[in-house]
């Protein structure tokens, strides 16, 4: 039997990833304006490193499901669950906050067309609502059927889903045309160690929330 976390190390748990989300707005902040977007680009630099630690955090509730489902590990379900509690509503914000980058820097993709023309032809706008939608149908059949197993196939199922449609969009030669390949990596490093900083700090945040909602229903079993 997997011993619970005291309540002293919960709290410090909450604090930590308090903690870390607040240094990871400050890494967004300190992130210095560029040409053509100015401070705007501080926006999507953190949707775009908080985008990335959303796929991971789904990726990692997949194959904590997956191991679930090979190996009856009771476990490895609840990081499934806590990486699930993490991913599922984090998408929802970052969908919606690409959307508002979208918006206040539509330009950057040399297009004329107006900011909502430009994000409904968006390809990867519109794979984040795809998502959304398959998110909300898999969260509807979880509700239905209180069963782990069925739990843990349809998040195994969604993130092979989700990965589907994100490796069709990162072959879109449309979608790298508004999305350039790796404009972090071909940064300098005063805009590639804050961003690395933020997905760093995310990722941790994220882990941190993962190991409570583990630890509750580990308490509650």
């Amino acid at each position: 039997m997997r011993k619970a976390l005291s309540p002293g190390v919960r709290i410090g748990f909450v604090v930590a990833a308090l903690a870390l989300f607040v240094a990871a707005l400050l890494l967004a902040s300190a992130i210095p304006p560029v040409e053509g977007l100015g401070d705007k680009v501080r926006l999507p630099m953190f949707h775009g490193g908080s985008t990335w630690v959303n796929m991971a955090a789904f990726t990692l509730m997949g194959l904590f499901a997956l191991a679930y489902l090979l190996f009856s590990r009771e476990d490895l379900y609840r990081w499934a669950a806590g990486f699930r509690i993490v991913a599922a509503p984090l998408w929802v914000v970052n969908s919606i906050l690409g959307v508002i980058a979208a918006a206040s820097t539509w330009d950057f993709s040399g297009s004329a067309s107006t900011p909502l023309t430009v994000i409904r032809d968006d390809p990867r706008l519109m794979a984040q609502f795809q998502i959304v939608i398959l998110l909300i149908a898999v969260i509807a059949i979880d509700a239905m059927f209180d069963s782990r197993r069925l739990r843990a196939l349809m998040d195994v199922l969604f993130t092979i889903a989700m990965w589907w449609l994100l490796a069709g969009i990162f072959l879109d030669p449309r979608a790298r045309a508004l999305h350039p390949d790796s404009p972090v990596l071909n940064s300098a490093s005063d805009i590639q160690i804050p961003f690395f900083g933020i997905v760093g700090c995310l990722f941790l945040a994220a882990c941190s929330v993962a190991w409570l909602w583990r630890d509750h229903l580990l308490r509650n079993e």
